[in-house]
């Protein structure tokens, strides 16, 4: 059991630190519900699909989850700098509560999530519950992240989004060196 929850608290970091930086976005109260459900949904189902396909699928999806969560995460971060540059009242408000950036970064960071549902199938643990175990530490990492980094946001300097932008330009080159 020990083993599954470390499992799960590792394939939840990356999303701790992405949606901690996007809590500090300025964005609409209930898009950060649907964003936070978004990585819930994404999280745990990614989980159990990785757990449905089973143990093959880890060499087959592996090269895919070490390229399209950076490069995404990378996007994001560059679209984030370049909107609080131009225009801190407009373009990244309009950009942060936009239905493509609900869903494509949820399921672009739960992709490993995938690989980790096949992975617990070499744990001890009933199956099924080792990749929801995993799902909903991943999802809960997420929603905290997201949702402490905005009261966070009450807090600090008006133009924090700055350095949102840039520390998910930061995570994402680091993501992309380290794997």
């Amino acid at each position: 059991m020990i083993e599954v929850i470390l499992f799960g608290i590792a394939a939840g970091l990356d999303n701790l630190q992405v949606s901690s930086s996007l809590g500090l976005l300025p964005m609409e109260r209930r898009r950060m519900h649907l964003l936070a459900t978004a990585f819930c949904i994404c999280e745990l189902g990614a989980a159990l699909l990785g757990l449905m396909l089973g143990r093959g699928l880890i060499s087959m999806i592996g090269p895919m989850a070490n390229t399209l969560a950076p490069a995404l995460t990378l996007m994001c971060g560059l679209v984030v700098l370049y909107l609080a540059y131009r225009s801190a009242t407009k373009g990244l408000p309009d950009f942060v509560n936009r239905q493509a950036f609900l869903f494509a970064l949820p399921v672009a960071l739960s992709v490993d999530n995938v690989v980790a549902g096949a992975g617990v199938s070499f744990s001890g643990m009933p199956l099924l519950a080792a990749a929801v175990v995993v799902g909903v530490i991943s999802a809960a990492m997420a929603c905290f992240g997201l949702y402490f980094a905005n009261w966070i946001r009450h807090f600090l300097p008006r133009r924090v989004e700055v350095l949102a932008g840039l520390y998910l330009c930061f995570f994402s080159v680091r993501m992309m060196l380290v794997d």
